[in-house]
């Protein structure tokens, strides 16, 4: 049986003919032409005619929709109309409608047609049994002129045009495979069919689920499936989504092997007409825990687990971090016996076992074991000294703290660890710190032997310029060095300038590194310390092929406007934008902005990236903010990452210029028109007098 679907040629309705319908307005008397869509309310066409009482008749013009009633001869007004859209609706045609012209009425008057109604000698369905059937049965309808029939139509739109038997009287049709519930349409077959619908639905039989089994069942086992009439069966459906063909199925259906990341829920049988059949919830089979090797743990040792079903266990997850810590390799595993290695990061709470079918087993609460010092082989310590801390469980120590420097671990055991002293040492308590987040404060404590300059104030004039130092003692430094950058203290200073106790000069070294430095200095005593960390850096140079949106030259091509909140500034020869004040949250302000310039337009920005150059007189804290930059007509909005910041949400750029470097997605533009080009703000929480911006630009990556 094939199912087939019709697109009905009401165009080609040659019974009526729509230049003959007359309108006939509240307001007016005037004949309307309807032989075309022309907006309104009109119509062009209806049909069939003759058409079968009990059947359908069409209407097809302008504005169908809002028709409100269609008067039919001998049978009133009807007002139960089927709206296909505005150029289409439907009725059924009573038992008791008459030849004559067809009155459609509108808000806007009455629609007649000039051309009357006829009837078909009426082909009826009045019966069909049995009322319930599966496919593969026959089915007998009933009626008048059936056998004028040609096509029976199953829900859903299952179009039978071969029939067991036919007369007039009477029709016998085998029920197709792809057959849904529902009413049972007759047809004759016509460009423009007679469709008449049985009152009752016919109820086709579904598959039906009787027993699965085992239960539960274990991932990667047989799975049989027990019921009736799986021969209407195409397909399983498992838990997961995992899908099995099926093929010449009766009451028994047997999944040899079942994926083995197979999940517990509804198994769903889909019948040959696409109705799917929901089991009972399938449960799985799941790790049991009898024991475990103890409940006081140490990270990067054993831990065994016993139970039952172990070898389902495909991850175990510890407390620890932000979403657990995830243990996907062990040592061995049966399903008795599952033996691994406690990881590094793995923190006290409970542990959790998962399989591939995403079920889980709660293990108990583990307390993990810290480190502790019983004692220090000194009191009193230099920078680069070795330090040997004596306690218990030390190797699980990643990192020895004195104050904010780091010191290197040597050498660790469980019950002594060797460190050296970092440059920057604080006296005081050291910190000790784990893989799993544990902090211990040690008792003992250390004084960092050490003599170095106070430096009240430090001035810079960026890369490779020279820095000026101001303070007291400034006289015992010795050898100053620079980082490279990769952040070792390898390049020494060479060119210095007026030296005093109170007053320093030296020049930054070109291939050293920039931004945020602090000099490591060497005093006359061999004592190690770093200044307090400064800006030394500067913009990017621009390139040729850069694409210019935004230099504040004036007069220039991209010198731009104040058109809200700001002011140009110039200094040595450089003029760029200054904001101004404080911008309340959702309170729209423009900064600059320029709708005469000529630039680019840009569909595709992947190979691109956005660049301005930018200062901060004061380091600020961008906490929240709305920016939206302006590309031709694109309007962007920026919430978070415009602005470069270190770990603790600080933006500074040393009271000097930086260049910002974002992404187009980072500002919300992925093209760029014909329009405006500019910046706006609608609210942030810091003060836009701070900062300063010039040559925003394009950039190829």
């Amino acid at each position: 049986m094939n199912k087939k679907y019709k697109i009905w040629a009401l165009w080609m309705m040659c019974l009526v003919v729509g230049s003959e319908l007359t309108f006939t307005a509240c307001s007016s008397d005037d004949d309307n032409d309807t032989n075309q869509y022309k907006g309104g309310i009109s119509l062009n066409v209806f049909g069939p005619s003759p058409v079968a009482r009990g059947g359908e008749l069409r209407f097809l013009g302008s504005g169908m929709d809002r028709v409100t009633g269609i008067v039919l001869p001998g049978s009133g007004e009807i007002t139960d109309i089927k709206v296909i859209s505005d150029t289409e609706i439907r009725i059924t045609v009573p038992q008791n409608a008459e030849e004559g012209l067809v009155v459609l009425k509108t808000p806007d008057g009455d629609i007649t047609t000039i051309t009357p109604i006829t009837y078909m000698e009426p082909i009826s369905l009045d019966d069909f049994s049995p009322k319930s059937a599966k496919a593969g049965e026959e089915i007998t309808l009933t009626g008048e002129y059936l056998n004028l029939i040609t096509e029976v139509i199953f829900a859903d739109e299952v179009v039978v045009t071969e029939f067991v038997s036919q007369s007039r009287n009477e029709i016998v049709v085998v029920v197709p495979l792809e057959a849904q519930t529902g009413q049972l349409i007759i047809s004759d077959g016509q460009e423009i069919p007679n469709w008449i619908y049985s009152e009752e639905d016919l109820e086709v039989t579904l598959p039906t689920i009787e027993s699965i089994s085992p239960v539960p069942l274990r991932a990667g086992d047989a799975l049989t499936i027990t019921g009736s009439d799986f021969y209407l069966v195409d397909k399983v459906i498992l838990p997961g989504g995992f899908e099995v063909e099926i093929e010449d199925a009766e009451d028994v259906i047997v999944i040899e092997e079942t994926p083995e990341d197979i999940q517990e829920g509804e198994i769903i049988l889909v019948a040959k007409s696409g109705v799917e059949v929901a089991s009972e919830p399938l449960e799985l089979v799941k790790p049991e825990i009898g024991s475990i090797s103890g409940t006081t743990v140490k990270n990067n040792t054993g831990f065994t687990i016993t139970g039952m079903n172990l070898d389902l266990v495909s991850e175990v997850v510890f407390e620890g971090g932000e979403e657990g810590v995830s243990l996907t390799e062990f040592e061995s595993q049966t399903a008795t016996k599952l033996v691994l290695t406690l990881p590094a990061e793995a923190a006290d709470g409970m542990f959790t076992l998962r399989t591939l079918s995403e079920t889980e087993t709660a293990g108990e609460a583990l307390t993990f074991v810290k480190p502790s010092v019983s004692s220090l082989s000194a009191t009193t310590v230099k920078a680069n000294q070795e330090l040997v801390l004596t306690g218990e469980n030390l190797d699980l120590v990643t990192t020895v703290k004195f104050g904010e420097m780091a010191g290197k671990v040597v050498s660790a055991t469980e019950t002594t660890l060797t460190v050296t002293v970092p440059v920057g040492a604080e006296s005081g308590s050291l910190t000790l710190l784990t893989d799993n987040g544990t902090e211990v404060i040690t008792t003992q404590q250390v004084t960092v032997d050490v003599t170095l300059p106070d430096i009240t104030s430090i001035e810079v004039e960026g890369p490779g310029g020279k820095i000026t130092v101001r303070g007291t003692d400034l006289d015992i430094i010795k050898t100053i060095y620079l980082a490279d950058e990769d952040g070792n203290y390898t390049i020494p200073v060479t060119d210095y300038g007026i030296k005093s106790a109170t007053y320093l000069e030296f020049y930054h070294v070109l291939g050293a590194a920039t931004g945020a430095i602090t000099p490591l200095m060497v005093t006359v005593d061999g004592d190690e310390g770093y200044m307090p960390a400064f800006y030394c850096g500067g913009p990017d140079p621009i390139p040729d092929d850069a694409i210019m949106l935004f230099d504040f030259e004036s007069g220039g091509s991209y010198d731009g406007d104040i058109w809200g909140a700001g002011s140009f500034e110039t200094q040595s020869g450089n003029r760029y934008f200054r904001g101004s004040g404080s911008i309340p949250e959702w309170s729209f302000t423009w900064f600059f902005a320029d709708n005469a310039g000529v630039r680019p337009e840009m569909n595709d920005l992947s190979g691109k990236v956005f660049k301005f150059d930018m200062k901060a007189d004061q380091d600020f804290v961008p906490e929240w903010y709305y920016i939206q930059w302006v590309l031709g007509g694109s309007w962007g909005w920026c919430q978070s990452d415009h602005f470069p910041v270190d770990e603790n949400g600080v933006c500074t750029t040393g009271g000097g210029w930086i260049t910002v470097t974002l992404d187009f997605d980072v500002i919300g533009i992925s093209e760029i028109g014909s329009g405006d080009f500019g910046l706006a703000c609608q609210g942030s929480n810091f003060d836009w007098s701070n900062i300063c911006i010039d040559n925003v630009r394009i950039e190829n990556k």
